[in-house]
Formats: C-alpha cells, sequence, structure tokens
C-alpha cells in the first residue's frame, strides 16, 4: 500500500499516533484527496476485517442488541438458530465467491459470521470483512429456508460489493474537506490528531447510517440484484426472495423503525427483482429443506 494510502487508513483507525505529515499545497492537497478516494482500492483484507470487526461492535452496542445463543458463542460453539443460520449463510458466501463480479471485495480473511440478534423488529444488516446479522424476527417472518436465504443472501450482496466501505469512504471526505479549508500549510502530529477525530465522527455517521438512515436506492436495488443471483446459484427458489419481499411490503404498510426505516418500499424493489426472478425460474424446494427449517425455528419457539 501507498504511504499516502496508509496515512488515510490510519486516521480512519483511529491511528494518531502514527506519523504521516501532509503536505496542504495544492499538489499535496491533491495527493491526500487521492489517498482518501482510494481508501476503499488500497484496504487490504486485514484492514477490512479489522474495520469491520469495530463497525459491527458499535452496532451492536450502540442498539443494545443481544446474541441469540450467547452462551454457546461465548464458549466458542455454534448451537441452536446461530448454528442453522450460520450454516445457510455459509452456502451463500460459497456461492458468493463462485459468482464473483468486477469490483467484488476479496473474500473476508477470517472467514464469514453469520450471527441472530434479539429484537422483534424485522430487519437485517451487514459489516465489511463479513460480519452478518440478522434480528430474530427476521427470521420469524421467514417461511421456508429459501426465504431466510434470501435476506442472507442480500446482506452477503452488500459486503462482496463493498457497500459499507463506500459510505465510508463518502463520510471520511465529507470531513476531510471542512478540515482541509481550516487547516494552514502542513498537518503536523496535532493536526493529524484532530482529523482522526474526524474521522471517527465521520464513523459514527455510518454506523447510523446503516441503522437510521440506510443505503441510497440504486445500493439496495444492486444488494437485491446480486443477491438474488447469489442464492439461485446455491440451488435455493428465486421466487423465495420475491416472497419474503412481499411479506415486507404487507407490514412495511404498518411498521416503522427496522427495514422500513432503512429500505426503499419493498413493493419498489418487488418491481425491480420479479423480472429477474422470472428469467431465473422456479426452483422446487427439497423435503429435507422444508423439514430443518420447521425444526430450527420450532426449536427457538421453545
Amino acid at each position: 500500500m501507498s504511504r499516502a494510502g496508509l496515512c488515510a487508513l490510519a486516521l480512519a483507525a483511529g491511528l494518531g499516533g502514527l506519523s504521516c505529515k501532509v503536505n496542504l499545497t495544492p499538489e499535496g492537497l491533491m495527493k491526500t484527496i487521492d489517498a482518501i478516494q482510494d481508501a476503499r482500492k488500497d484496504l487490504t483484507p486485514e484492514n477490512e476485517y479489522w474495520t469491520g470487526r469495530s463497525v459491527a461492535t458499535n452496532l451492536l452496542a450502540r442498539h443494545d442488541y443481544k446474541y441469540k445463543d450467547a452462551d454457546s458463542l461465548r464458549a466458542g460453539r455454534l448451537e441452536g438458530l446461530t448454528a442453522y443460520v450460520s450454516a445457510v449463510g455459509g452456502v451463500l458466501a460459497a456461492s458468493a465467491l463462485e459468482t464473483r463480479r468486477d469490483g467484488d471485495r476479496p473474500a473476508p480473511i477470517a472467514g464469514w459470521h453469520f450471527l441472530v440478534v434479539e429484537s422483534d423488529t424485522i430487519n437485517a444488516f451487514a459489516a465489511p470483512g463479513g460480519w452478518v446479522f440478522v434480528t430474530t424476527a427476521a427470521v420469524e417472518a421467514a417461511t421456508t429456508e429459501d426465504e431466510l436465504a434470501a435476506v442472507l443472501a442480500h446482506e452477503i450482496a452488500h459486503v462482496a460489493r463493498g457497500h459499507a466501505l463506500g459510505s465510508i469512504k463518502k463520510g471520511r471526505w465529507a470531513g476531510v474537506a471542512k478540515t482541509a479549508l481550516d487547516t494552514s500549510v502542513e498537518l503536523d502530529e496535532k493536526a493529524l490528531g484532530d482529523l482522526t477525530k474526524v474521522f471517527e465522527g465521520a464513523m459514527d455517521d455510518m454506523i447510523d447510517g446503516i441503522l437510521v438512515k440506510g443505503y441510497s436506492k440504486d445500493t439496495e436495488f444492486e444488494a437485491d440484484k446480486v443477491g438474488l443471483a447469489i442464492m439461485a446459484h446455491a440451488g435455493y427458489d428465486p421466487q423465495a426472495f420475491v416472497r419474503y419481499l412481499k411479506t415486507l411490503d404487507a407490514r412495511q404498510a404498518t411498521g416503522s423503525g427496522g427495514f422500513s426505516a432503512t429500505h426503499p418500499k419493498a413493493s419498489d424493489r418487488v418491481n425491480k427483482v420479479e423480472s429477474q426472478a422470472k428469467t431465473l425460474g422456479t426452483k422446487k424446494i427439497p423435503k429435507i429443506r422444508v423439514e430443518r427449517f420447521k425444526a430450527a425455528v420450532a426449536a427457538e419457539a421453545e
């Protein structure tokens, strides 16, 4: 990675101790802008993992989410609903690797992590580096494993396409532009410390955006399109994606928060993906998939 790129990443990670003097002459400022705009490109899988881990931790803490099957997780075991969701997610993650597109992020260096959090609100979200979360309500809203796969595939698509990293990049630049205008010729360690705070604030805004403002409509539509392709390649019924969206549409009219606040209207999403789903056809759901889904949901309800 270039020294300029390393400076940008150090700031983003809050590493104020790293000495990187940035010259803010017109030429130096343009180099700084390039480093920030290239941060996503320069991010190594290791950087992405730790960035995602930090984002995920902050998301859970800020919104007071509690892990499903927490005792097992503390003991280093996958059990119950979490184990089931992780198994489905693992199949989809493998499918995402087999259907890579230009511009996809590298495979998560520490693998994928699929976790269920306790909430009565239907929602799912993802952080860079392979961190995917789904609420218990979102699992319960599914009527088949294939519909659950649709939820997870959509989030996997967000990670694969680097959508959260794109949000971080834009957030960083909004802060840097203001700081650069207020800073004289050179950024010393103190000024770098100030910039670090700006980046931390931008990270906070991005975390808020994931669960409050959401991505742009085009970004969500892309995640639907890519997610549908991922689940179909894995052998799941593409029509299940449409069915789950229709369930969301029925609930979105009366619900608030969760997916209602962070996603476009489900009816708009249905209109976007329905033709793609028809092109992919219908796949018969094997009996074993029906049985294991019912078993997992029944065990969760006990």
